[in-house]
């Protein structure tokens, strides 16, 4: 069987060959790894291969046992072996070709069920930019352009409503506040996605958040939702999205966000 495996480890010396001992002593192949540095951790990604009788709660007990913290597993095959620049740049290419590629490329880069690093937070910004260079060389409307124009976002007692004349296409709302962190929901309505409107209702609901004296904006969502990603990564803001029992949660940092206590329509 083969596993992409998310973890991160404190970033001390011999933390990374305990996690490499305990799986060559557990019969478990890494045939791919990717680091990604942070302030007093490192987040690593693997692709192992198991035994067959193995399962996915089984691995992530052996990298917990290892001292892996924030451990995703998933199912994967041998095309996840491909190494991650060189993965980077094809999508590079892609969205350059065709800008409306952007939210699949960065859906299979970066997947739905795994928290992001901050080097991958980078290149998905970067690789937004591109399309965006892309569009504007193509003399094609961008599509957050294509939606701001018609759209005004409203805010209505800690809520922001995304509307086209009287009709609400979007909306974002926070909820309860607990030790700074926020719960809130933000869904936009099938016909009107990937116009930049989920982007728009999430920068400015964390400003709203951020003003309330929160730090986190928690969102659930489905675990099959794939707009997750794409919305995180064209919005800028650093975030990190589990899947749990529920589905999927995403964790949004507010550290930076400028605070709104009341919002323009625009």
């Amino acid at each position: 069987m083969f596993y992409r495996v998310r973890t991160r480890l404190t970033d001390t010396p011999g933390a990374l060959a305990l996690l490499a001992q305990q799986c060559g002593d557990a019969g478990v192949n890494i045939l791919a790894l990717q680091i990604y540095p942070e302030l007093g951790a490192v987040t690593d990604d693997l692709v192992v291969e198991t035994p067959d009788a193995w399962t996915a709660a089984a691995v992530i007990e052996l990298v917990s046992g290892a001292g892996g913290d924030e451990v995703s597993v998933v199912p994967c095959a041998t095309h996840d072996l491909v190494d991650q620049p060189t993965a980077w740049l094809r999508a590079a290419k892609a969205v350059l070709d065709d800008p409306a590629s952007l939210p699949s490329e960065l859906t299979a880069l970066l997947g739905a069920r795994v928290s992001w690093s901050a080097t991958e937070q980078v290149r998905a910004t970067a690789l937004t930019e591109f399309a965006d260079r892309a569009r504007s060389a193509a003399d094609i409307p961008p599509a957050s352009a294509a939606g701001s124009a018609v759209v005004t976002y409203d805010v209505e007692d800690g809520s922001v409503l995304a509307k086209i004349g009287t009709h609400i296409v979007g909306a974002a709302r926070l909820h309860a506040i607990v030790d700074g962190c926020v719960e809130a929901s933000l869904e936009v309505a099938p016909a009107w996605r990937r116009l930049g409107i989920g982007r728009q209702l999430l920068r400015q609901i964390s400003g709203l958040a951020a003003g309330r004296g929160a730090t986190e904006l928690v969102m659930q969502a489905p675990p099959t939702e794939e707009g997750v990603v794409p919305v995180l990564a064209a919005s800028g803001m650093r975030g990190r999205i589990r899947l749990t029992e529920q589905g999927l949660s995403v964790h949004v940092s507010l550290a930076g966000v400028r605070p709104i206590g009341q919002l323009v329509p625009r």
